[in-house]
């Protein structure tokens, strides 16, 4: 059962939306870099095999979630996006949507930072799990 949702009205009001969407998916992807960037440090740090295998788990753990997050955040963009491209008629936004048509949307700034970026770095310490109970 779908649920029908009211026309919108006030675009301005919607795409102050999008914008704050963006803004959060920001101050995610500083937080995700933050915290890896301190478990790099901390795991270059640690002279324990048993300390850097529990920070490299207790990073992929807490790099997992905030990847959900983060997805989250870029889908919730992507089909606001979409839904003002669609009925806004914007004539700046198009002009700028425009300007970005040549680039494959994988390649676009919110798939990068809200996909690639949390896999690749999220993969990374699987590897370096990986290795550490390898060479062990």
């Amino acid at each position: 059962m779908t649920k029908s949702l009211p026309p919108i009205t006030d675009w301005a009001k919607y795409r102050n939306r999008i914008e704050y969407e963006d803004n959060l998916l920001n101050e995610r992807i500083n937080i995700f870099l933050v915290i890896n960037g301190l478990g790099a440090t901390a795991f270059s740090l640690a002279d324990s095999y048993g300390v850097k295998l529990i920070l490299t788990a207790t990073i992929i753990l807490v790099d997992m979630f905030l990847s959900i997050c983060i997805m989250q955040t870029a889908i919730h963009i992507k089909n606001l996006t979409i839904e003002y491209m669609e009925d806004a008629n914007d004539p700046i936004d198009m002009r700028v949507r425009y300007s970005l048509n040549w680039v494959p949307i994988f390649l676009k700034p919110t798939p990068i930072l809200g996909l690639w970026l949390p896999i690749i770095i999220t993969s990374s310490w699987l590897l370096c799990i990986i290795i550490l109970l390898c060479n062990k």
